[in-house]
């Protein structure tokens, strides 16, 4: 698990921002991860068992989960892979890194990063910088 991943999430679920996880790995891997955050009500999940391709074709090609109002509201995409920056690109979204996923800086930059964070938890620290606030 991501340092500071449970307090980004629950602060983004706190002030009614809209949010998913999305990732190319298989269903059952990422339900346990998911468990693991303690998070205070289910989520929409995407993985790769519900694409049919997951990488370099954007993940969110399906559906956005029917409880988001409209698809507009997919504005960044937080990454860990250089194949995800791509991916991200081709939907138009702005993309922003976390540099925990093992990835050097140059890659990650390389691949289209907008911005670049060490973790979660500096995300969290930085939520301003990406317009994100408290909401009313």
């Amino acid at each position: 698990m991501f340092p500071g991943a449970r307090e980004l999430l629950r602060r983004l679920t706190a002030i009614g921002l809209p949010w998913t996880i999305a990732t190319s790995g298989e269903r059952a891997q990422v339900q346990k991860l998911v468990k693991g955050l303690a998070l205070p009500k289910p989520l929409p999940v995407v993985t790769g068992d519900d694409v049919k391709h997951a990488k370099l074709r954007p993940i969110f090609s399906c559906r956005p989960p029917r409880d988001w109002e409209s698809p507009s509201a997919i504005a960044s995409l937080w990454v860990t892979a250089p194949k995800d920056f791509l991916a991200g690109r081709r939907m138009n979204v702005l993309g922003v890194g976390l540099l925990c996923g093992g990835y050097a800086r140059e890659e990650l930059e390389r691949a289209g990063a907008h911005l670049l964070y060490e973790d979660p938890a500096e995300l969290l620290e930085n939520l301003a910088e990406l317009g994100i606030s408290e909401m009313p």
